[in-house]
């Protein structure tokens, strides 16, 4: 039975699916696997970049002036588009915006590969991002033969800071080479381009290349820290343990600077969006799930402690993991996740300190103690009992370990036949969109306890940016399409600029149904995995109970607490500041122990 101090926990999940890589409540890392782990998901998109702070950011490419015409250019521009990217350049962007479609789609007079360029940047300037990135994703699909293949590149830079991860900018980033950055009118933001075509070669598998494109990313750059975050994860991924290491280091080490040289001030625009609701969010198409820079860095942060914490445990330092797991404040999003990975390291410890299982046993007890606190009764750590029952089974309490079997077979194999009848009710894609919606409102009918179990599921970052992108879709076009002249909503442009709105909204659904899907399944898959366990654990513990009969008396070790540490007896009620610092006293009855 001694295998069962090695069970390992699901593989935590590092594939970036179509930008994914999440920040989750975010989405939930498992706990740390004994070998073969890597460390947690980044932020929304894993978060996607962090917005640059109000001064100092990288620039959107410029709104004055345009570039000038690339070599090749189809065409002359008439006095009519010259006269359109004047009124561009006065602001006057849907005026320009007509003329450039005419040119570009009708057929009127002037360089239409030009006047097609010009109209994705008059659609950015009137707030219809979407709208721009269908007519720049026409450019990209082109390739390098369009004239201004190039010089939409930095376009879909800003793009990617105003649409949510589930808009696809990424992919459309990754179709350039990594050659194309050095155009010299890319200067102000190729530290950006580094980034986001690093994310995309990480998300599509090609670590190498990943890790050359985010390794240029300099340290004075807004893009440091995600992308020495995805680079430690690359690196993990590609075990190079000290690069991994180094890199997650940097990432505590620059928001250590910036702290100290920012202090925690925010401007006004960001108070601003911190005291507006996610509803009125929702309704003016701005994104829920993105987090000003300061809060996705702090982020990054905390994520960088627990991939340290998951590095240290894989080479059997868990007295080094359980620092770097402990340093996440009850606040994060991921600290549930970092008490859990927290119980596997103590549980581990007592491999390396024998002489104090006993104390390592009451803590991993007490780990697994908060997790069932019922603040967090809606969230699933099935693996919690598993451990808790093997913890059990060592000190010899085979009764108690029955019970917590019991305990996961009761609450978790139900779980997963409602989760699985949910997916059966919604077979398409599409249909699930629309019930994930029901239930994220908490209007779908289900029953109450399978309702609040899915709603967690799909409350991920990642996920999140994907309904995002979808609120986005919908306030272009029922808000703000209906805010612009009647020249516009009823001319051709109008017209083009709702097909592609309701392609990709179409689109978008179905991609955000399959994403939901993808989060139930993952649930329902690591239930059915630690079904197999919890069977086995209970084959011996019940072997064990027949040999042995009733469980007796053992040695307690007595717990003296820490110089900042007071000790009060738990009475059934559940203190926010007790949360995580739970000795759970469990006695050893095994004989000679």
């Amino acid at each position: 039975m001694k295998k069962l101090s090695l069970l390992k926990s699901l593989p935590l999940l590092v594939g970036l699916a179509f930008g994914a890589a999440s920040v989750a409540a975010y989405a939930s890392p498992p706990p740390p696997p004994p070998s073969d782990g890597a460390p947690p998901p980044p932020p929304g998109d894993g978060g996607g970049p962090p917005l640059p702070p109000g001064e100092g950011g990288p620039p959107l490419p410029p709104g004055q002036g345009g570039p000038p015409v690339a070599p090749g250019a189809a065409g002359q521009p008439s006095a009519e588009q010259n006269q359109a990217e004047e009124a561009y350049k006065a602001e006057n962007y849907e005026a320009a915006a007509l003329v450039f479609y005419k040119i570009a789609y009708e057929g009127a007079g002037g360089d239409a590969t030009r006047g097609q360029f010009w109209l994705g940047k008059s659609l950015f300037q009137l707030g219809f991002f979407a709208g721009s990135l269908a007519v720049f994703d026409e450019i990209v699909q082109v390739g390098p033969s369009h004239p201004y293949h190039q010089l939409t590149l930095p376009w879909l830079a800003s793009l990617s800071r105003k649409l949510p991860e589930g808009a696809g900018v990424l992919e459309k980033v990754g179709t350039y080479r990594p050659q194309d950055l050095e155009n010299e009118a890319f200067d102000s933001v190729r530290d950006e381009l580094y980034f986001l075509l690093g994310r995309y070669h990480y998300g599509n598998g090609d670590l190498g290349q990943a890790i050359a494109l985010l390794s240029q990313v300099p340290r004075e750059s807004d893009y440091f820290i995600p992308a020495q975050y995805f680079l430690g994860v690359a690196e993990t991924r590609e075990f190079h343990g000290p690069e991994a290491v180094e890199a997650f280091k940097n990432v505590l080490r620059k928001n250590a600077e910036l702290r100290q040289m920012q202090g925690k001030k925010k401007n006004r625009e960001t108070r601003k969006l911190a005291r507006m609701s996610d509803k009125k969010k929702r309704r003016l198409g701005i994104s829920t799930a993105e987090l000003d820079f300061a809060d996705q860095n702090q982020r990054f942060e905390e994520l960088a402690n627990i991939a340290l914490g998951y590095i240290f445990y894989q080479v059997g330092k868990f007295d080094t993991s359980l620092k770097y797991f402990n340093k996440i404040s009850i606040q994060s999003p991921y600290w549930l996740d970092a008490v859990f990975a927290a119980s596997w390291s103590e549980f581990r410890l007592v491999e390396v300190e024998p002489d104090n299982a006993n104390r390592h046993y009451q803590k991993t007890l007490g780990y697994i103690h908060t997790l069932n606190a019922p603040f967090f009764f809606d969230y699933l750590y099935p693996e919690g009992l598993i451990l808790k029952a093997v913890t059990y089974y060592f000190n010899c309490r085979y009764a108690s370990a029955k019970a917590s079997i019991d305990e996961f077979n009761s609450r978790y194999v139900q779980t997963k036949q409602d989760l699985s009848a949910l997916l059966n009710q919604a077979p398409e894609d599409y249909q699930l969109f629309e019930l994930s919606v029901k239930i994220r409102e908490g209007t779908s009918d289900l029953e109450p306890f399978v309702e609040m179990v899915a709603r967690k599921s799909l409350q991920d970052k990642t996920l999140e940016k994907y309904y995002d992108y979808v609120n986005r879709l919908v306030y272009e076009q029922e808000t703000r399409f209906k805010e612009m002249s009647g020249e516009f909503q009823g001319g051709g442009l109008g017209e083009l600029l709702l097909e592609n709105l309701d392609l990709s909204l179409s689109i978008a659904k179905e991609r955000t149904g399959a994403q939901a899907r993808q989060r139930i399944s993952a649930q329902i898959a690591e239930i059915k995995n630690l079904e197999k366990e919890a069977i086995k654990v209970e084959y011996e513990i019940v072997e064990k109970l027949k040999k042995l009969g009733d469980e007796s008396a053992g040695d307690e070790e007595k717990i003296k607490p820490g110089p900042e540490e007071e000790r009060y007896n738990y009475n059934g009620e559940y203190w926010q500041d007790e949360l995580g610092y739970y000795y759970y006293r469990v006695t050893s009855v095994c004989a000679g122990g």
